[in-house]
């Protein structure tokens, strides 16, 4: 009953979490021209590359580590790993805006550190059987962002509204 319980939480804040981003798209495609998306995609693709790599995987074994102490060395280590890789993603991110005027790169360090770094808090949650949190936490991350991107639309931000 209890596996059935947190199944249907994190099923329902799913499904919420996409409602809100499918209910604005039609705004969305409205507010960007076809260039902002390009440069939208081409940026985005490279920070959720990076920030899958971001702790190196090792976030994968915080729900499986048997103790607490364990659990915490895990999340230092994944810490450490994300702050390499966040210096990574500034240089990458720099040399794209410098060479290729591509603004939405020079976020693409903070896109990286969030990414990844949500990764791991969320599987961290997982062990803690947090999943009303994590439902939530979808809710707002997914519809959080469509609501950011309209508004950023409509202050005329261009391609680095989206990457808000």
């Amino acid at each position: 009953m209890k596996l059935l319980r947190a199944t249907l939480t994190l099923l329902a804040g799913g499904a919420l979490a996409q409602a809100l981003p499918l209910l604005l798209g039609p705004w969305i495609t409205r507010l960007y021209t076809p260039a902002e998306f390009g440069q939208f995609s081409f940026a985005w693709t490279l920070a959720t590359n990076l920030a899958v790599v971001g702790c190196a995987r090792f976030e994968f074994a915080l729900p499986l580590e048997r103790d607490e102490a364990g659990a915490a060395l895990l999340l230092a280590l994944c810490a450490r790993v994300l702050a390499g890789m966040t210096i990574l993603a500034c240089v990458i991110g720099a040399a794209l805006v410098a060479v290729q005027r591509l603004a939405p790169a020079g976020l693409l360090p903070l896109a990286v550190l969030s990414g990844a770094a949500a990764q791991a808090l969320t599987l961290w949650a997982t062990r803690a059987e947090a999943f009303r949190m994590l439902a939530l936490a979808r809710v707002v991350q997914w519809g959080g962002a469509a609501v950011l991107q309209v508004v950023a639309g409509l202050l005329a931000l261009g391609a680095v509204g989206l990457m808000l």
